[in-house]
């Protein structure tokens, strides 16, 4: 009987992209604003505004073909389980 190894890396990237999603938009939406000089948080994440911005905004697309790469592994290995 051949088994498929249950889909540990996909599972566990989509799970860390999504804390990092929630950390870095919730950080964004608190600290930081658009202002006259563009993007810009205040203290403590003075200087981060840039940064913040794209990882918000690079985890979100990342998040979404992540999500769908680990549901098509774990339907795949959910299908190879129940075989007899």
């Amino acid at each position: 009987m051949k088994t498929k190894p249950f889909p540990t890396t996909s599972v566990t990237l989509t799970v860390i992209l999504a804390i990092v999603l929630a950390i870095s938009s919730t950080i964004s939406t608190n600290y930081c604003a658009f202002g006259f000089g563009g993007f810009q948080c205040n203290e403590p994440f003075a200087g981060y505004g840039g940064m913040l911005a794209m990882v918000t905004f690079i985890s979100l697309p990342l998040l979404v073909v992540s999500g769908a790469i680990a549901a098509w592994r774990l339907i795949a290995w959910l299908r190879v389980q129940r075989r007899p």
